[in-house]
């Protein structure tokens, strides 16, 4: 009986005051899959076409949320991702909550990609990456059909819908995510609702 008093009392008072429901910290590995900061340039090129494909990282907005009142509207520990804006010819935006990812899409042109398979231990085009995700898209009616990304590399490859393919014309592995001097651009934007 008194246990029962006693948690009607805790949630009564919960209540009243607005308890705050803490979240987990952001993990920062999670921007692996996207390892840009701004003024970065994604060069692409095409042999069979001989052509290349240039897209500007313009802004880069991460959102977390650190803490949220009980009975608020602001969708519990919820994190966003932005990379550029919707009038953009590549647009990137990821959907999180403590940390997991709930959805997360592309915008490439005129082409739109979100659903996606992951895979370990990737070949493409003679080289290997130890986690990639395809996304595809299998409307005729856009220009292209799949998009490749990589684990600490980001856009790796984009193949229109006649099979040409557009490969990232300079590999080189980025290890932002753990040196602390290269990632200032990205501020993760703190907020509490």
């Amino acid at each position: 009986m008194k246990n029962t008093l006693f948690l009607i009392i805790i949630g009564i008072s919960c209540t009243l005051t607005s308890c705050k429901i803490k979240c987990t910290d952001f993990d920062r590995n999670i921007l692996s899959w996207i390892p840009y900061q701004e003024n970065d340039v994604i060069e692409l090129y095409s042999q069979s076409k001989d052509s290349t494909i240039l897209f500007s990282i313009k802004s880069i907005d991460v959102t977390h949320t650190t803490s949220y009142k009980l009975g608020s509207k602001c969708g519990g520990c919820s994190d966003e991702i932005f990379i550029n804006d919707w009038d953009s010819d590549f647009r990137f935006t990821m959907n999180l909550n403590d940390n997991k990812v709930n959805s997360q899409d592309y915008k490439i042109f005129n082409t739109y990609f979100s659903d996606f398979s992951e895979h370990k231990n990737y070949k493409f085009e003679g080289k290997k990456y130890e986690t990639v995700r395809i996304f595809e898209n299998n409307d005729t009616k856009v220009s292209f059909k799949k998009l490749i990304i990589a684990k600490d590399y980001g856009v790796i490859g984009l193949i229109d819908n006649f099979g040409n393919t557009w490969v990232l014309k300079t590999v080189v592995k980025i290890k932002r995510i753990n040196d602390n001097q290269q990632q200032k651009s990205i501020t993760i934007n703190n907020v509490s609702c």
